[in-house]
């Protein structure tokens, strides 16, 4: 039996994360406040969901495809 190593929220560069958003929105410590923190950890969970749906002619249905990371 193998147990996966628990990774703190620290060590998945949130604070980097917020910093970076802070910098786009220009949100200064002052500006910050819960409910930008909590909507700023809303997206940092999801920022690996980033994607587009297309119609699926075999399964007749759309289908989630992820985005291409880009990142140089």
């Amino acid at each position: 039996m193998s147990f996966k190593k628990r990774i703190r929220w620290y060590e998945r560069d949130l604070g980097k994360y917020i910093h970076q958003r802070m910098k786009e929105e220009n949100i200064t410590r002052v500006d910050l406040d819960e409910d930008t923190i909590n909507f700023f950890y809303q997206q940092f969970k999801t920022r690996s969901c980033s994607g587009h749906s297309e119609w699926s002619d075999r399964f007749q249905k759309n289908i989630w495809i992820k985005d291409e990371d880009n990142k140089s």
